[in-house]
């Protein structure tokens, strides 16, 4: 009794393998560039179709057609060998690019390989025989998907062997039962049944959840098969997005370049701009340093009566158009030294920034006057003049706030034009920058009118 239940526990484990076996075979890889006609490479869509065959046995293989994407010639894709079928069989392929443009088909055949192997491995003139349809010659047919389970390969001859088998077993339970039932050893034989009837049942369930889990498989490949078709269009619109972009990148590298280049060249003005602002401040010192030894030159004039006369914002005589250096005055200034001699309210420095020869004065090549600048000279010539006093340095009252425009002076100036205002250093223009009244100065606008942190001081006659 124990043999027989080994025999038929090995019959049974002969007949899962059979089943199992159909399935199992080793992939052969076609890996290739492809190229179009005009040596450029390929990219769209490779689907290869496997056209079915009839072994010995009878049974069929399912027709099924599978999608491999192209992008720049790259070609992977894992085949089942068809040259080892019986009888020998073949894939139709069918080629179509992304813009729609190239179309073309051919034949492979695939045998067994544990390397890779290219297109050119593959490719066969043509089938031997058997019409073509759309796309790859007329009368193909491509398989779609989901696969149902008569499309997969003995599965369904297997189940019908497996269930047999159970049949038979069944059969073999119930004469081994009656058997049993006409000999004299009723229960231990009646134990073995039992343990038989079990197995058997057992073995029913297994084949009722295999058939269930092969329909749940088939569910799922249909589900897949929608999201690989989505996958495939977006894809397809990635590629062509990433292709629209090729000139904005261009263009992008272009204006980068062109930036580098152009912040690369503003190098040297930068580097005379820090050269300015330093000269500026070291104009400021030097226009303070002016200020005091004119406020006590003045002071001293003014004890003892004037014996000076005092020009104010004058306008050199000579063409402002950066090329000119020569311009004249009206007066040689005397002493030399009394000459104040600003350009868009910046202090020119004499001996660095121009050169003073009786009254005429030379603009050195770096201080040329350009165009729509102001040059504006404040200076003493011998005479005789009223006794006057001098403000120097004087902080006008009100609200540094950029929005404040009117400040009040001490003193009003006396002659109008003897007033020169300071804004952080530099000189404004009297009826330009700002109005005068008595005492009153009123802003322009609040563009030139100081704002928050900046300085205001004047300096005039009264």
């Amino acid at each position: 009794m124990l043999n027989l239940r080994h025999g038929l526990l090995a019959t049974i484990l002969c007949t899962t393998l059979f089943a199992y076996s159909a399935f199992a075979q080793s992939l052969t890889q076609i890996l290739d560039t492809i190229h179009n006609p005009d040596g450029t490479t390929f990219n769209g869509t490779v689907v290869i179709t496997w056209n079915g065959f009839s072994g010995n046995s009878g049974h069929s293989t399912s027709k099924v057609s599978v999608s491999a994407r192209v992008f720049n010639g790259a070609l992977s894709v894992f085949l089942a060998p068809t040259t080892t079928a019986t009888p020998g069989t073949y894939y139709q392929v069918a080629y179509t690019s992304s813009n729609g443009l190239v179309t073309y088909n051919e034949t492979w055949q695939v045998p067994p390989s544990a390397t890779p192997l290219t297109v050119a491995n593959v490719r066969v003139a043509s089938t031997g025989g058997g019409s073509t349809g759309s796309g790859a010659g007329p009368g193909v047919q491509y398989a779609t998907l989901p696969i149902a389970i008569s499309q997969v390969t003995n599965l369904s001859a297997s189940l019908s062997s497996i269930n047999s088998s159970v049949s038979d077993l069944t059969s073999q339970v119930n004469d081994l039962a009656s058997s049993i039932a006409s000999s004299g050893n009723i229960s231990a034989l009646q134990t073995t049944v039992n343990n038989l009837s079990t197995t058997v049942t057992g073995l029913q369930t297994t084949v009722s959840g295999l058939n269930s889990t092969v329909a749940g498989l088939s569910s799922t490949v249909g589900a897949n098969s929608t999201m690989l078709t989505g996958l495939s269009s977006t894809v397809s619109g990635l590629s062509s997005t990433v292709s629209g972009q090729t000139s904005s990148i261009s263009t992008l590298t272009g204006n980068l370049s062109a930036l580098t280049s152009t912040v690369n060249g503003h190098t040297s003005s930068l580097s005379a701009l820090n050269t300015t602002v330093g000269g500026l401040s070291t104009s400021v010192t030097d226009l303070g340093n002016s200020l005091t030894s004119l406020t006590a030159t003045v002071n001293t004039l003014s004890a003892s009566g004037s014996t000076a006369v005092f020009v104010d914002a004058e306008v050199p005589a000579g063409t402002v158009n950066g090329v000119n250096t020569a311009f004249t005055l009206a007066n040689s200034p005397a002493p030399t030294t009394s000459l104040t001699l600003f350009r868009n309210g910046l202090l020119q420095r004499l001996g660095i920034d121009y050169t003073l020869s009786g009254a005429s004065i030379t603009f050195a090549a770096g201080s040329v006057p350009q165009g729509g600048d102001l040059v504006r000279a404040y200076y003493r010539i011998p005479g005789t003049g009223s006794a006057t006093s001098f403000n120097d340095g004087e902080l006008p009252s009100g609200t540094i706030n950029g929005t404040n425009l009117t400040f009040t002076l001490a003193s009003a100036p006396s002659p109008a034009s003897s007033l020169m205002l300071f804004k952080n250093g530099l000189l404004l223009t009297q009826g330009v920058d700002y109005a005068l009244s008595g005492v009153t100065v009123t802003f322009a606008n609040t563009t030139v009118a100081p704002q928050t942190g900046d300085s205001l001081t004047a300096s005039y006659r009264h």
